[in-house]
């Protein structure tokens, strides 16, 4: 999907770091949740809905209560993989994205 329509950040990383396991620890589930809080409260200004945000709001609430809220966002992909009783690895040499250096920084 790299190269194609579905190239983006999460692509390049957020993906890899679901492969791998790492559950990059960089931006907060409490930071989302302030983020998710925030739309939700703009839908219900504007009289509008939005049940993605909604669903994805509670599955973030869920993971920041299992979890605590200090974990990484990507817990929540762990969230699922356990209701699930699955792994979503693959196998590969995955980088943790947050330790990968910049070529500039070489």
């Amino acid at each position: 999907m790299k190269g194609g329509a579905a190239d983006s950040f999460v692509m390049a990383h957020d993906v890899p770091s679901i492969f791998a396991g790492h559950y990059d620890p960089s931006f907060r589930l409490a930071l989302c949740l302030k983020d998710l809080g925030l739309i939700n409260g703009l839908m219900d200004a504007v009289g509008s809905r939005s049940e993605m945000t909604d669903a994805t709001y509670a599955r973030f609430r869920e993971a920041g209560e299992r979890y605590g809220q200090d974990a990484g966002e990507m817990t929540v992909c762990k969230l699922i993989e356990e209701d699930a009783g699955v792994a979503l690895r693959v196998d590969g040499d995955w980088a943790k994205p947050w330790e990968v250096k910049h070529p500039s920084e070489s």
